[in-house]
């Protein structure tokens, strides 16, 4: 599938060491939302409202100065969420 696109949408709560989210959008249509933990140790991913699924392998790549996008392995992740 893909091409995906990655939009940071914030923390999961106001807490300083909540999770972060981000949406994965597929032709401007939230397709599946994707978290880590504060270190980026743990990462999980869920179809839009659903439960998390947690996630064996880092699955974004970038951040900073570069965009976020999906690893080789994220993008393996939300094929086979996506089915």
């Amino acid at each position: 599938m893909g091409p995906y696109t990655i939009t940071y949408a914030g923390r999961e709560s106001g807490e300083a060491f909540s999770n972060y989210l981000f949406y994965v959008s597929q032709g401007g249509r939230r397709v599946a939302e994707l978290s880590h933990d504060y270190r980026g140790d743990a990462h999980w991913i869920r179809l839009p409202g659903e439960r998390w699924i947690e996630l064996a392998e880092r699955v974004l790549e970038g951040g900073g100065p570069e965009p976020v996008v999906l690893s080789p392995a994220g993008v393996k992740a939300v094929d086979r969420l996506l089915g």
